[in-house]
């Protein structure tokens, strides 16, 4: 079996998207203030901020998604 036939499924499972997608929301609003807290303060929020808001979101939960799948595979092959 190769390793993306066995890292996918636990990847997409529930309750490794669920636990990525809050970490995905707490980081991304302080990345979001970190980023944009300026224009986020002022009401002075573009199309442009938002989309780069939400897509610097997808790093956390790559991240925490990524970590779990491992975690996971590696505490099965113990």
């Amino acid at each position: 079996m190769t390793y993306l036939k066995i890292a996918l499924p636990i990847f997409f499972s529930k309750p490794v998207v669920l636990r990525a997608f809050k970490v995905a929301i707490i980081v991304g609003i302080i990345l979001a203030f970190i980023n944009h807290g300026g224009l986020i303060l002022s009401g002075n929020i573009t199309a442009e901020c938002w989309i780069k808001m939400i897509a610097s979101s997808f790093v956390p939960y790559t991240v925490s998604s990524a970590t779990a799948t491992m975690n996971i595979m590696e505490q099965k092959t113990l």
